[in-house]
């Protein structure tokens, strides 16, 4: 049983997870009924001086970098402020989090001595996002709220739009403010769950990846079922209904599914033509399995996965305006069905082996974005990682632990010149200067260098499109970036 939900959102330097930092956390700690245990909350946080902020972001969120350099802590104390909201039994929940904040948090930890994952599952933790679930109440149950549109009528599902359409923002500062961004996301979800409480709670259910099993194996082949998800595009309504066959391996997390649009007999004669073609890179067969209607489904991820048997008649009849045809879809799902009972099965399992395969990928040369390419934490580092954010800077300059995972050396290091710079030896501050200034110079990659924050500003200038306000904005962006210590 969870005991409470944290919604929480940043502001950030920049859109890249590893490159870019938070410069403002926001939250709101709520009961499972997204009643609020007090108001929404928001801290700053500075960068690190090898970290420049993009002056694009900061037109978005309107925190000038002096403010947050000024006034924020360091990340250092952002995780550990982070480790104290997320206590045992939390849901850390966002709207378009998964995607986004929890994988800056992902890389807060990872920087900063603590285990990039435990905080998603360790001792009934889980994390859950909005955003797929109001798609889904777009799709299934599109009463539930009043729905934004751009000009040709298309939907948006934007939180600036869908909040103040809904009076979601009343009382609340501007839009982009974390602090806002949480309340009007946990409003949303109580005005959500009032109006279909079972529905909500059965969407909430899927942050749960056994369930998710669960459902594909009563469901995936047999019936099939309707998933609903925006790289379906709003030329599908937001959905396809997919046969879910088998998993990629017995211990992975994804199952392989096929797009019941797709004539099965066109859909293994182009997996058999692209495997006879294994030249292309993994991203082109991807994406070429993809227009042949192969997909994964990642089971921790979340997945809207729902019974197309169950859904009601007005559902069906707004998706057949999309195109949708249940006819022809069962009777491409009986054709699949009559090849999970041929000797073509197995075939099928390893065409779709094949072209669903992983690429190895090479170790970055910059260990701050080599998180999602080392290994899994060993039993060993996990004991090592679990005591130093408990040490004072001084006692960790002091220690040299020995780590099974060759990136947390590096790490340690980082971790104390950007947070600690006090306690570094004249070698070790020669030695963090020589990293920020290869970082700031575009050594290894342009993501984190000084020209590309000047090409932004260059770009913005020249906008004929500015407010007043926006121009001086950059203007004042411009000064403090001209007096930063020098590369």
């Amino acid at each position: 049983m969870r005991v409470q939900i944290l919604w929480y959102d940043y502001e950030t330097s920049g859109r890249d997870i590893a490159a870019d930092r938070p410069v403002q956390l926001g939250w709101q700690v709520t009961d499972p009924g997204m009643e609020p245990h007090d108001d929404s909350q928001s801290l700053l946080v500075r960068l690190p001086d090898d970290v420049l902020p993009s002056p694009r972001a900061m037109l978005v969120h309107q925190i000038l970098p002096e403010v947050h350099q000024r006034d924020g802590i360091s990340e250092a104390e952002l995780a550990n402020h982070l480790d104290e909201l997320i206590e045992p039994k939390t849901v850390v929940a966002g709207y378009n989090s998964r995607a986004f904040d929890d994988r800056f948090t992902q890389h807060i930890f990872y920087r900063s001595m603590r285990n990039p994952y435990a905080w998603q599952y360790a001792d009934g933790r889980a994390r859950f996002d909005l955003y797929p679930v109001v798609l889904s109440y777009f799709v299934l149950a599109p009463q539930a709220i009043r729905w934004p549109e751009d000009q040709d009528g298309r939907p948006r599902f934007k939180l600036d739009r869908i909040g103040p359409l809904n009076q979601l923002d009343r009382d609340l500062k501007r839009a982009h403010d974390a602090s806002a961004d949480v309340a009007v996301t946990a409003r949303l979800a109580r005005q959500l769950a009032h109006y279909d409480a079972d529905f909500f709670s059965s969407c909430l259910k899927r942050i749960d990846k056994h369930f998710v099993t669960d459902q594909i194996r009563a469901d995936g082949r047999s019936e099939g079922l309707l998933e609903v998800t925006p790289y379906a595009g709003w030329e599908q309504g937001f959905t396809r209904d997919l046969w879910i066959p088998f998993r990629l391996s017995e211990r992975s997390n994804d199952y392989v599914a096929f797009d019941l649009r797709n004539e099965p007999e066109t859909v293994m004669n182009g997996l058999i033509a692209l495997v006879e073609s294994m030249e292309r890179s993994v991203v082109d067969l991807k994406r070429q399995a993809g227009e042949l209607g192969l997909y994964t489904v990642r089971i921790n991820s979340q997945p809207m996965l729902f019974r197309r048997a169950a859904l009601e008649p007005e559902v069906k009849a707004r998706l057949q305006a999309f195109g949708r045809d249940e006819t022809t879809q069962n009777r491409h799902l009986d054709i699949w069905h009559h090849i999970q009972d041929s000797p073509a099965f197995k075939q099928l399992y390893q065409l779709a082996l094949a072209v669903l395969r992983e690429e190895p990928q090479s170790m970055p040369d910059d260990v701050d974005f080599a998180l999602y390419t080392g290994r899994f934490l060993s039993a060993a580092d996990k004991d090592l990682l679990a005591g130093l954010p408990l040490m004072n800077p001084e006692a960790l300059g002091q220690i040299d632990p020995v780590f099974d995972d060759p990136r947390y050396g590096e790490l340690l290091f980082r971790y104390r010149a950007r947070n600690f710079s006090h306690s570094l030896t004249q070698a070790e501050w020669r030695r963090w200067q020589k990293t920020r200034r290869e970082k700031l110079t575009g050594v290894g990659s342009l993501k984190t260098s000084v020209k590309r924050i000047e090409d932004e500003l260059l770009e913005l200038s020249q906008r004929g499109n500015l407010e007043p306000h926006q121009t001086e904005q950059l203007q004042r962006f411009t000064v403090w970036l001209d007096h930063q210590p020098p590369v």
